[in-house]
């Protein structure tokens, strides 16, 4: 009798674990915003002071100083020392406020800060050091559930008005990056994700002055969706870069593995017209690939690709000095419906942050950091011949 009840009882626990297994699968999103939501309203929290551009501490790269946005992989060029580089490079950093804790983060925030340094500025940041020095500010980012919240739900959605006070940080760090140390110099605008989209709102509000806009290479608003749309409007003097040399122009695009299904990604962006935030599903989306850097829709692949970069050091402890060894993929990428497809799986070294639905935003700038780097400074190289 007790064996019998015994094995009721193994056959019930199986069961439960069965259903939570199956209940955290067909609400998986609902439990991450769950886990990620701040527990009050955005007004209800005291900001984090604001950062002083004018301190250095307010900046994750700047010139001059030793810092991860300075590494280079092992066997790829290395950039010219800081006071050689002919063009500045002016790049805001992605989500890495991850907790329900606040709505915006403290630059000094310990795991988000931690982030940034050995995840973002080693591994995306660096990419353009190739073409110039580095200018990264740190700023009071919006959390994750920002971007996770059902704002079509809401009479009062709070996750605008989160990403509304970090893109003021990060249009004061711009003003303070051109009167402190910009004198007159060329630039690259580079982001990937929320980065990208305080990005397309600094261009909306900034390049519009001729004295700006005449100095801008390029600009690398990465992992967030551009509508075709915004070239013709509020984007009508940053054009879509159309041939890798090009310059004074814009490219983007989000990573898809070949099973890729984005209809939730667009379903969650939002990008900046103006001060508003607008939905980008069902519109028209730009797409540059990021191996041809063309418009043109054709798959490219084979020697295009200059080397991908795995992630490492992210959760050592001791100080990173040291890149992992870049991987030569063998995939090609084709633009369709304004997202990038890769024709087959990156290796097991790039799947552990992968999202649902064959997404690979976390790797948008690894799987081509290579090809990212030579065109930059194929870029840099270009306006400057121009002068």
């Amino acid at each position: 009798m007790m064996l019998r009840y015994l094995a009721w009882l193994a056959g019930g626990v199986i069961a439960l674990i069965a259903l939570g297994v199956v209940a955290l699968f067909l609400f998986r999103a609902e439990i991450i915003r769950f886990m990620v939501q701040p527990g009050d309203a955005f007004m209800a929290y005291t900001p984090p002071p604001a950062p002083d551009y004018a301190d250095a501490a307010s900046w994750s790269a700047l010139p001059g100083r030793d810092d991860t946005a300075d590494l280079v992989p092992p066997g790829m060029d290395q950039q010219p020392d800081d006071r050689a580089a002919q063009v500045d490079v002016f790049f805001i950093h992605p989500t890495t406020h991850l907790t329900g804790e606040s709505w915006n983060a403290a630059i000094d925030e310990p795991e988000s800060r931690r982030l940034v340094d050995r995840a973002v500025m080693a591994h995306q940041a660096s990419a353009f050091n190739l073409a110039g020095r580095i200018y990264a500010p740190r700023y009071r980012q919006a959390t994750l559930y920002s971007f996770l919240e059902p704002w079509d739900e809401l009479s009062d959605p709070q996750g605008p008005k989160a990403l509304d006070l970090a893109y003021q940080d990060v249009a004061r760090a711009f003003e303070a990056y051109i009167r402190l140390y910009n004198n007159g110099r060329p630039f690259i605008l580079a982001a990937h994700s929320q980065g990208s989209l305080h990005l397309l709102r600094l261009m909306q509000d900034y390049l519009r002055r001729p004295e700006l806009k005449q100095r801008l290479v390029a600009a690398y608003p990465i992992g967030m969706s551009v509508p075709v749309s915004l070239f013709s409007r509020e984007l009508a003097h940053v054009p879509p870069c159309a041939a890798p040399e090009e310059t004074g122009c814009l490219v983007s695009f989000n990573s898809f593995g070949p099973a890729g299904h984005p209809v939730d990604w667009f379903e969650q962006q939002r990008v900046w017209q103006g001060n508003r935030l607008e939905p980008v599903a069902g519109r028209a989306l730009n797409c540059t690939n990021p191996l041809s850097w063309r418009l043109d829709g054709a798959a490219a692949g084979g020697a295009l690709h200059k080397g991908a970069l795995p992630y490492s050091g992210i959760e050592d402890d001791a100080p990173l000095t040291r890149l992992a060894d870049p991987q030569q993929l063998d995939f090609s990428v084709q633009c369709r419906e304004g997202i990038a497809y890769m024709d087959r799986e990156p290796p097991e070294v790039f799947s552990e942050m992968v999202f649902a639905n064959d997404d690979y935003h976390v790797y948008d700038y690894n799987l081509f950091y290579g090809s990212i780097r030579d065109n930059a400074a194929l870029r840099a190289a270009a306006y400057l011949a121009l002068q």
